[in-house]
């Protein structure tokens, strides 16, 4: 699901690889052992191995098995925060700011009002405060402004809204509680996540929210069951019922608020958390409303939707069947709808709905607005060491789990990968996936030519050009090429091709005629810029990465050959797949409405879904569409299609 649904073209808009960085080096998205002074999560003591790159066994990592979730809102309700705390470092920045700004003077004293008749009625020259730490913000009489208080990120199925506090202190804030409640649709069973920040004063003018300050996180499995009030069994004892009355109430403790414990920050947050059961059985178009068009293509447009019970922000992807059916595209279609109501990833755009009209087919997909990593890649040039080394990690684990549900990806790409507004990856648009495809399975590209790789050069440039190929030209792999079948490495190359042009601002056998560029990708060496821009460890691992024979290519026995590769020796996987690390780059997005980083040629058109002309189809066209609906879990998934054991934990050593 990219936003701009039609194939780009790369244009070359990139410096040269003599250019130095514009932006200076990250240093904190990924941390060795001992330099890594996050505080970790508090955990019971487990007899579970722990390994060198501080990963558990996969034992530890596996949820239990859960029932099938049924289709509602969750309601969500934020209260109160207390012993709130900062890093020694943002301390001193508080401290150093607001002393500079304001200086230790009390209210209403005979110095703040210098040169005016002292009177109850005065107001001070400016907010006072004689604080310190997190509480160093001026007030005014006492209170603080908003702007000072900290904020609340609620994560769901990447759902993000932000929610502000309304009194109390930075360090002790208060939130509406009941007053004021958050929905979201429920889809599958996902954690609730409830980030912290504050915003820094000390921040550069015009970053929006990318710099604020961290505080903490606070997560939990919210119970996805109505809350129902215990009925004296007759059959039972008078103890035995206690027993259950006592048992159920314990099991329905999230129906209420509850005091969390915030991870990586001190202090605790009192949430509460409800749940509804929906019985809708379909859903249509009016039951959201069209806010912006985010994309568009030649089967149909994306647009920015807000589904009008909960309130919520989404994606709305639609394509028209009559131009699927007349191009073929009926079985990638379907398999994107497929692969995305089974899978339940991190770093993968969670498929919320699907419905049909006689003319249309929609997906509802989470909005994830911050931007395209090519849009960012664009602007950038290229990214320091650390920030490509985390996001490849991410898409490492987001293609080992497509692969352990036996998909092939086959279209990795900067235009199909979307940040969320915290800064991690979302892989996007699966029409393009080859499903079922076992370990030792091989396929072909569907028009690719078979041929010996020396016969490759022969073939007449006409030909060639017209030669289609399943994927973009300068991310293919030499197999896809030759048309000799390829298997689940396909995707490693593509994913070496993206590293180096993280690292480097271009892929590697790129070149403005795709016929050269394919005899690049074929016969070209394989260089590399100095080591300040590529160093040795991503060197080894993009030369094993982009190895022409996908025997010998790094990850043929799987992502976990790729996983030990030293270039992520400093990668705690563990953490990594439950979103521990913080990104060092956040995307300059202020709220769930926010479109900036999509293009003003498709944010300028008039959201609308527009008429559909020509004849209407036959019902044996329609019935390739039959099931396409789905708005509640599909049986035999479990989760609603989210996997109950992730495969991409399967590869973490036991």
């Amino acid at each position: 699901m990219s936003w701009k649904i039609t194939k780009k073209l790369k244009e070359t808009h990139l410096a040269p690889l003599t250019q130095s960085f514009g932006r200076s080096s990250s240093t904190s998205t990924i941390k060795g052992d001992a330099a890594d002074e996050t505080p970790s999560i508090s955990q019971p003591p487990s007899s579970a191995s722990q390994h060198s790159n501080g990963s558990a066994t996969a034992e530890d990592l596996i949820s239990p098995p859960v029932a099938a979730v049924k289709p509602g809102i969750l309601i969500v309700t934020l209260h109160e925060g207390k012993n709130f705390s900062l890093s020694p470092h943002y301390q001193q920045v508080f401290d150093s700011h607001f002393q500079t700004n304001n200086g230790p003077i009390r209210p209403n004293s005979s110095s703040s009002h210098s040169g005016q008749p002292a009177s109850s009625y005065t107001q001070p020259a400016r907010p006072q405060s004689i604080s310190s730490g997190i509480n160093a913000a001026p007030t005014i009489h006492g209170r603080y402004l908003t702007k000072y208080l900290p904020y609340a990120l609620l994560d769901f199925e990447k759902n993000q809204v932000f929610v502000d506090a309304v009194s109390g202190t930075p360090e002790n804030p208060l939130w509406a509680g009941d007053n004021t409640a958050y929905k979201f649709d429920v889809s599958r069973q996902t954690e609730l996540s409830v980030q912290i920040y504050l915003r820094n004063p000390a921040a550069r003018p015009g970053v929006g929210r990318s710099e604020d300050i961290f505080l903490g996180v606070a997560k939990m499995q919210p119970l996805l069951e109505e809350r129902k009030h215990y009925v004296d069994d007759p059959k039972l004892s008078k103890k035995d019922n206690q027993k259950a009355a006592a048992e159920q109430e314990k099991n329905a403790r999230q129906h209420g608020a509850e005091w969390l414990e915030l991870q990586f920050g001190t202090g605790t947050i009192k949430v509460g958390v409800s749940f509804v059961e929906t019985r809708a059985q379909s859903m249509k178009l009016e039951d959201f409303d069209l806010l912006k068009v985010v994309g568009r293509g030649s089967f149909g447009k994306v647009m920015q939707v807000l589904k009008k019970d909960t309130g919520r922000i989404y994606a709305l992807k639609t394509i028209r069947k009559a131009h699927i059916i007349s191009r073929s595209e009926v079985a990638h279609t379907l398999a994107e709808r497929s692969v995305l109501a089974q899978i339940n990833n991190p770093f993968i755009v969670p498929l919320k709905f699907t419905f049909q009209s006689p003319e249309k087919l929609y997906f509802v997909l989470a909005f994830v607005n911050g931007g395209e990593l090519f849009h960012h890649l664009q602007r950038e040039q290229r990214f320091d060491i650390n920030r490509a080394r985390f996001y490849t990690a991410e898409l490492l684990c987001a293609l080992e789990c497509l692969h352990g549900f036996k998909v092939i990806y086959r279209d990795l790409k900067p235009e199909n990968i979307l940040l969320d507004y915290t800064g991690h990856i979302a892989l996007c648009d699966f029409g393009l996936c080859k499903l079922d495809m076992k370990d030792e399975d091989r396929t072909n590209s569907e028009f690719a030519p078979a041929l010996p790789f020396a016969k490759f050069y022969e073939m007449d440039e006409a030909l060639l050009t017209l030669t289609a190929f399943c994927g973009t030209p300068e991310y293919l792999a030499p197999e896809l090429l030759l048309g000799n079948g390829y298997t689940k490495t396909v995707d490693f190359w593509t994913l070496g091709v993206l590293l180096y042009e993280m690292l480097t601002g271009l892929p590697p056998f790129y070149d403005e005629n795709t016929n050269e560029m394919y005899r690049k990708i074929l016969q070209e060496p394989l260089t590399f810029p100095g080591p300040e821009i590529v160093p040795p460890a991503a060197r080894d691992l993009l030369t094993r990465l982009l190895d022409r024979d996908p025997q010998r290519r790094l990850g043929s026995n799987g992502a976990a050959e790729i996983k030990a590769h030293h270039f992520f020796s400093n990668i705690d996987w563990r953490k990594l797949l439950q979103r521990k690390y913080e990104p060092t780059f956040k995307p300059n997005v202020s709220d769930a409405r926010d479109t900036t980083q999509f293009d003003k040629i498709f944010t300028g058109e008039a959201p609308q879904d527009s008429y559909v002309e020509g004849p209407q189809l036959s019902q044996t066209m329609q019935q390739q569409f039959t099931g396409w609906s789905y708005n509640r879990p599909i049986p035999g998934l479990s989760d609603a299609g989210g996997s109950v054991k992730d495969p991409s934990f399967g590869s973490i050593p036991e």
